[in-house]
């Protein structure tokens, strides 16, 4: 919705400003899009779930893994499954695994986000192991919200966004 070639545009500007090693995206439905996005950021690889989730990932690193979760936990307001996507580099001669996920977006569904995240948890340490790991995407819920509140106090996952910006919820 709104401006969506601004919106793409800013998208490019960001890859270029922040550099960053590893990007994961969300709603990438299309393959072109897709495509356009790798041959305009220059990242050498693309990896895509292979699932209709439309999570991908943008990576200055060689994928070595990857698997899609297909999640069993369904809102009953949407027509559409969520996904987790597992992709796993090797940085520096140390894999990393990295996590990318969007869960269901209804405000009064926190229910469905916390099994939904309690989903992506199994399947992160399911293929992470003790290697480090980074979960990435769209939570679809403030910082104060039941889900992220389990992952970032009970469960120990360091909520970079909560770090940068203490209080913001």
């Amino acid at each position: 919705h709104g401006p969506w070639r601004e919106r793409w545009e800013l998208i490019f500007q960001g890859l270029k400003t922040y550099d960053a090693d590893i990007v994961g995206f969300q709603e990438v439905f299309n393959m072109d899009w897709a495509k356009e996005l790798h041959a305009r950021s220059g990242y050498p690889y693309l990896a895509v779930s292979g699932a209709h989730s439309g999570l991908i990932f943008l990576s200055k690193y060689k994928p070595v893994e990857q698997a899609c979760l297909v999640m069993k936990t369904k809102s009953p307001t949407e027509d559409y499954l969520r996904y987790a996507f597992y992709l796993r580099v090797v940085v520096e001669g140390e894999e990393v695994a990295l996590f990318n996920t969007h869960l269901s977006w209804r405000v009064d569904e926190n229910d469905v986000r916390m099994k939904q995240t309690l989903e992506l948890e199994a399947f992160v340490n399911e293929k992470a192991g003790d290697l480090p790991a980074a979960v990435v995407g769209d939570l679809n819920g403030a910082s104060n919200t039941p889900p992220v509140v389990y992952l970032r106090e009970i469960r120990k996952w360091i909520d970079t966004f909560w770090v940068k910006n203490p209080g913001v919820p």
